[in-house]
């Protein structure tokens, strides 16, 4: 995110922690000034309500997002053996770093009901997957295996899921290996996945 002025950068730090706290549901500009030892006047300066903050720092992060994606797409989206090492996708690393280095504020904007961050992060990776098709076949189609939308579906789902899972563990990995988890997660299959031989195991107990 680009830099912020003083004032921001503890309107940011507050919002992080009520939101953790709290939830966006019962925060108030109170709680947020309070916090950020601000005067309520200073934040209506720079916003006109809680939800006009939670919309700033959404579209400041898609932005951002956005920059960085396009200084970084390639035409590295190609088939790879995993048994000789997967190389990872220069747009992975990019997201992937970028979430890092906002990691709490992004976890505690994906949390809120209220935010579509969700939803825009995943057409932006929507984007990244066609681009990279493009980039790496000419055309933006998919084998005709399964309709078009389920493969797009199936893989930015894969991804997005991968990467929400990452942001509320315990003790989240580091993003060298969230990035080798997702990266491998393209070329196995299920069976590869969980280790499956063919032998099933007890049955599903309800």
């Amino acid at each position: 995110m680009q830099r912020l002025t003083k004032t921001d950068e503890k309107i940011k730090k507050a919002f992080i922690k009520l939101m953790k706290t709290k939830g966006f549901e019962h925060l108030t500009v109170s709680d947020i000034t309070s916090e950020a030892k601000i005067n309520r006047s200073t934040f209506y300066a720079h916003y006109e309500d809680k939800y006009a903050l939670e919309k700033h720092f959404e579209d400041a992060i898609l932005n951002e997002l956005s920059d960085r994606l396009n200084s970084n797409l390639d035409s590295t989206m190609k088939y790879q053996d995993t048994k000789k090492g997967v190389k990872s996708y220069p747009a992975i690393n990019t997201i992937v770093d970028y979430i890092e280095s906002e990691f709490d504020l992004i976890k505690v904007l994906m949390s809120s009901t209220g935010t579509s961050l969700e939803s825009r992060i995943k057409n932006v990776l929507y984007q990244v997957v066609d681009q990279g098709l493009y980039l790496a076949k000419g055309n933006d189609k998919m084998l005709d295996q399964i309709p078009n939308d389920y493969a797009y579906e199936i893989v930015v789902s894969g991804i997005l899921d991968t990467m929400k899972f990452w942001l509320f563990k315990d003790k989240p990995e580091s993003k060298e290996v969230i990035v080798d988890i997702i990266m491998k997660t393209r070329y196995l299959s299920p069976y590869d996945l969980l280790g499956v031989d063919g032998q099933f195991g007890k049955a599903i107990k309800v």
